[in-house]
């Protein structure tokens, strides 16, 4: 039995905006000469934001608010899939067009190419599922991928898929408890062995593109993220246990998450005499990062809504920032601390036009698909 469901007074919003501000502050600083040409405080700068992985604070956050959403949702699996589709596609599709336009403009829209069937495979792949797919003929654009952000969007969506699937097999509503809780246990092992797996591929000499084909299909799949996943539903499933220990204690979560981030990268490090020491540590501080992230969405409550105004704009900002860089990137403009402002404001831009014209609109439509009188009943 799951606890309560916790108060809509929180910083989530927040939380996300600073989640795509980390991803956007990396991803720009690594591609300018201000990587290894740059001042050595600017690279210490990178190596302690480094530290604070908004890629993992996001999976923590998806699975804490969209296990509530489905334990809410549960008897209407039609409403629940029709919330995810609002809050996903409406967005990306805007994003997309804009990406064709970029594309067309730099004259990487050659006949040949959008006569190719790879092409169309790849138009498919980004208005459903297979967004992290990028053919060779958009290689010379910008750093190589059109929009190397998005593979994450196929991983949430594999999330939405799944996280029913778990409830059926692992949460029923009657009886195997037990199976339930080796199912979560097992999937959670597998899935940190695969993070191990393609962490480790993907982070040697040539990267991400040296690495073998096997460890980049399962690095886009749900499988070596599903355990950051998991720390959301858990946490959700037993926050009226936890509620007392995270609630107001951010800045003690903060102090210890951040001492363990440091041993475990600076004093034990990737390419060190325990390389499994080095993973291993990953479970403790990852599982700091989950509580330290929900402390502070519930400590100091109202910094979201002062802050923001109700203007959830870290999708709109993750989803674009790439394909700025891209074009700065196209137009020779990626050189130094200027740029790196430059993917800052223009990421804002258009994550603000993104949710005023796009995405709290279609979040308006939600009513359209209902829950039926006789859930509705059932759940009074």
């Amino acid at each position: 039995m799951s606890g309560p469901h916790p108060s809509r007074l929180n910083n989530f919003d927040l939380i996300r905006l600073l989640a795509a501000a980390q991803v956007v502050f990396v991803h720009a600083v690594g591609h300018t000469p201000l990587l290894h040409e740059g001042p050595e405080w600017l690279r210490s700068i990178l190596e302690g934001v480094i530290l604070f992985p908004g890629v993992a604070v996001f999976f923590v956050v998806s699975g804490f608010l969209i296990a509530k959403s489905y334990e809410r949702l549960r008897d209407e699996p039609k409403v629940y899939f029709w919330h995810r589709l609002l809050r996903i596609y409406p967005a990306l599709f805007l994003c997309f067009a804009v990406t064709l336009i970029a594309l067309g403009i730099f004259g990487f829209l050659t006949p040949d190419v959008v006569g190719s069937l790879k092409f169309w495979g790849w138009l498919g792949g980004q208005l459903s599922v297979g967004q992290f797919y990028n053919p060779e003929f958009f290689r010379g654009f910008g750093m190589g991928v059109v929009n190397g952000a998005l593979w994450t969007i196929s991983v949430e969506l594999q999330f939405y898929l799944a996280l029913p699937m778990l409830y059926l097999l692992a949460y029923p509503r009657s009886g195997r408890r037990r199976f339930g809780a080796w199912l979560t246990v097992g999937s959670f092992v597998v899935s940190f062995a695969a993070f191990w797996y393609v962490d480790a591929a993907t982070n040697h000499a040539g990267g991400f593109t040296a690495a073998p084909m096997a460890a980049k299909l399962l690095y886009v799949s749900l499988v070596p993220h599903w355990w950051m996943f998991l720390m959301g539903i858990w946490l959700h499933r037993h926050f009226a246990t936890v509620a007392r220990w995270i609630e107001g204690r951010f800045v003690w979560y903060f102090i210890a998450y951040s001492a363990l981030a440091v041993l475990r990268h600076f004093a034990i490090g990737r390419d060190g005499q325990s390389p499994a020491l080095y993973y291993l540590g990953y479970l403790p501080e990852r599982a700091l990062l989950a509580f330290m992230t929900l402390s502070a969405a519930y400590t100091a409550r109202s910094w979201s809504s002062r802050l923001l105004k109700g203007n959830d704009i870290s999708y709109g900002i993750y989803i674009y920032h790439f394909l700025v860089i891209n074009v700065l990137m196209e137009c020779g403009l990626m050189e130094g601390s200027l740029s790196v402002l430059a993917v800052f404001v223009a990421s804002v831009l258009l994550g603000l036009a993104s949710w005023h014209f796009m995405e709290r609109r279609a979040l308006s439509l939600k009513g359209l698909v209902r829950s039926s009188p006789a859930v509705g009943l059932a759940k009074g």
